[in-house]
């Protein structure tokens, strides 16, 4: 039997990405594993994170604080704060970013959906899955949605 001890679930926060969180619960929740929730943050000045005044430093704390509110959010109202989650933050090149949590945290399974925000599809698509499934040392799991 596969032992699955930690599940990675990647996150854009699009109603896609949030309907295939509940595979990624499902895994943990039959296996008894850890769940890892994950965005990275790969351009600070992106529609997403709203508005803002300043430098890049100031687009970047706001992705940042963003992010870290959507992710608590998540947590407590999607999951209703299970005990067995942690959420990740991370900035950079999104396929970099990804690889380096799955090797540190030892990750098990990565869950994805097959669509993420608004002009970035085809990217994801066609890159980061393909990507993964030939340098991630695990299992990775492209969720389709069928409201897509």
């Amino acid at each position: 039997m596969i032992e699955i001890k930690r599940v990675l679930f990647l996150t854009d926060f699009s109603d896609e990405a949030t309907e295939a969180l509940e595979h990624a619960r499902e895994f943990a929740d039959k296996f008894n594993a850890r769940l890892y929730l994950l965005h990275v943050i790969d351009d600070a000045t992106h529609k997403r994170y709203g508005p803002v005044t300043g430098d890049y430093h100031a687009f970047d704390k706001n992705a940042q604080e963003k992010t870290k509110l959507w992710l608590a959010q998540t947590h407590r109202e999607i999951l209703h704060n299970a005990p067995n989650c942690e959420t990740l933050v991370e900035r950079g090149e999104l396929f970099e970013h990804v690889l380096r949590v799955v090797r540190e945290q030892h990750i098990d399974v990565v869950v994805l959906s097959a669509h993420t925000h608004e002009g970035f599809h085809l990217h994801f698509i066609s890159n980061l899955p393909e990507k993964l499934v030939r340098k991630a040392p695990c299992h990775i799991f492209v969720i389709h949605n069928a409201t897509v």
